[in-house]
């Protein structure tokens, strides 16, 4: 059984770049919506700023136990999974009706969010 050799063309390294640049903003994207959900949930100012400290906590938790799977497993598959289970946590938060879901969700998806470290080296190694 032989490897496929895979090109670096210009259409993947796009994809690559959306990619890597839709899975770092998912942290961020509540920023900006913090008063909004605040209102919307009734919580306080400082109880909606958890849904940030969730993101980046997840994150940071994703780079210490997911990141270095990259070296044991295949990278595309890994890639793929995560990319799915970011989906998932967009999609919780998106239809979050409590701030337990939205929470959920928002751990999810800063978990997966480190993709973007997984997708760079398989960049680099196509290239």
């Amino acid at each position: 059984m032989t490897k496929q050799q895979t090109v670096l063309t210009q259409g993947l390294v796009l994809l690559m770049a959306t990619a890597t640049g839709i899975a770092v903003a998912s942290n961020y994207y509540a920023q900006p919506l913090l008063d909004t959900i605040a209102n919307e949930f009734r919580l306080s100012h400082s109880l909606a700023g958890n849904i940030v400290t969730t993101a980046q906590l997840s994150y940071g938790i994703g780079l210490l136990f997911l990141v270095p799977l990259a070296d044991r497993l295949e990278r595309r598959q890994l890639i793929v999974v995560m990319s799915l289970f970011a989906t998932v946590g967009l999609l919780i938060s998106g239809f979050a009706g409590s701030l337990p879901w939205l929470l959920l969700g928002t751990a999810i998806t800063g978990l997966s969010s480190v993709v973007a470290q997984v997708l760079l080296p398989l960049g680099a190694t196509l290239a």
